[in-house]
């Protein structure tokens, strides 16, 4: 299958005679090929800094007619894909299974601490990877289940969008070069909304999202909050609306004990003592509350919780709505509130 127009390489290929073939023309005839082997474009990319300007700007205009029918015919292929996957049979084929892992997990949560430590592991992790591949695969696993022709044209899209940002760049261009980034996000939000979870949770996260931005929660915050909210949909719990000011009276309990030299849940700092006195200063409700130390990272703090029985009644308890995290240097603190804050 040839993903460039004939256009482009005939550009690329009709040179007269004795004459030395233009760069530009050059580069796009070598990335026709790469195409159609599926080779790599790192040595292209780097030939872009040699070629004027006007160079750039043809190249550009001629790739981009190119760029954007192979995108678009990708993402179409794949949402179709994505479809077939969760739907009709293969839905039904799922759905009892689901029940029973769903019932596992819950099962787990009601049992006292001792049983409970050692069947977070043998049971609810378990189940939290099956449900996860049953109704949230990832778009490589769905591009993996379509085979070899869809395979090729997502190769062929990402070798494009790879080749597209170092055009950008080459070119000092005024338009960010996140070919790739915008391509993987257009597969997360299809991979999503074919998904198995449920389309309330779904809106919620990405409101979440949009309230990180907007309210400037730290990207490795918001990322916490996220992983946290899609293992409770997986569980068939509603998606908890991310809260800003849980968020700041999270971290600053995290960057309390970290240079208080403390690790509890009831500070000696005056007026935070609680809690709810944290959730207070910063405007807001707030019971539940997980801590956690060890590592910059949330989905190490989240994996901790996940597999203590207390922290882990938190992250999965029903009646809570709203969630915050915050996070200092290696200290992580989760803090939940209900409806309203």
């Amino acid at each position: 299958m040839r993903f460039l127009p004939a256009l482009i390489l005939t550009l690329a290929l009709a040179v007269p005679a004795g004459a030395a073939p233009l760069a530009g023309n050059e580069i796009l005839a070598a990335l026709q090929s790469r195409l159609e082997t599926g080779g790599e474009v790192e040595d292209l990319v780097d030939q872009l800094d040699d070629l004027g300007l006007d160079e750039l700007k043809q190249l550009h205009l001629d790739f981009e007619r190119a760029w954007l029918r192979v995108r678009e015919a990708y993402l179409a292929a794949f949402e179709s894909e994505a479809k077939v996957q969760n739907s009709g049979e293969a839905k039904q084929a799922n759905a009892k299974r689901v029940d029973t892992l769903r019932n596992d997990f819950h099962r787990v949560r009601s049992m006292s601490e001792g049983p409970m430590k050692e069947a977070l592991k043998k049971v609810s992790a378990p189940a939290m990877k099956a449900l996860r591949e049953l109704l949230l695969p990832t778009p490589a696993q769905i591009v993996a289940a379509a085979g070899e022709p869809l395979r090729k044209q997502r190769q062929a899209a990402r070798t494009l969008a790879a080749f597209r940002d170092g055009l950008l760049t080459a070119m000092v261009s005024i338009e960010e070069s996140n070919s790739v980034a915008l391509l993987e996000a257009a597969e997360t939000a299809t991979a999503e909304d074919y998904s198995g979870l449920a389309r309330e949770g779904i809106r919620i996260m990405r409101a979440n999202r949009a309230a990180a931005v907007k309210d400037e929660v730290p990207e490795a915050e918001r990322l916490g909050v996220e992983e946290l909210n899609t293992m409770r949909l997986l569980a068939g719990l509603p998606a908890l609306a991310l809260d800003a000011r849980l968020c700041d009276a999270s971290r600053g309990h995290s960057q309390d004990m970290h240079e208080h030299k403390f690790f509890a849940h009831t500070s000696p700092l005056d007026g935070k003592t609680t809690p709810a006195d944290r959730a207070r200063l910063a405007g807001t409700t707030g019971g539940g509350e997980n801590i956690y130390v060890g590592s910059d990272s949330p989905k190490a703090a989240n994996k901790g919780w996940f597999f203590s029985p207390g922290h882990h009644k938190n992250m999965f308890h029903r009646g809570y709505r709203r969630v915050g995290m915050g996070n200092h240097g290696k200290h992580w603190t989760q803090m939940f509130g209900g409806r309203s804050g």
